[in-house]
């Protein structure tokens, strides 16, 4: 959890958001603290609505089997 001005954002905490005359939609992949400065940094992952794929929780497995990655 970390503060972004007035919003608390979490990892996998998706938002749109309106950049450049594009709107995105983007995700928290994760949040850390800059080794030098010890700025809260976020990793933000920008998702094109074209790829984005719903999947039921059940299906995964089948999917991406466990054992074929590391988390």
């Amino acid at each position: 959890m970390v503060y972004c001005g007035v919003i608390i954002v979490n990892k996998g905490d998706m938002f749109t958001v309106y950049l450049n005359g594009v709107i995105m939609t983007v995700c928290v992949l994760g949040v850390y603290s800059e080794e030098y400065t010890g700025e809260e940094m976020v990793i933000l992952a920008v998702i094109g609505q074209e790829n984005m794929v719903h999947v039921p929780l059940n299906d995964l497995e089948s999917i991406f089997p466990t054992r074929k990655f590391i988390n």
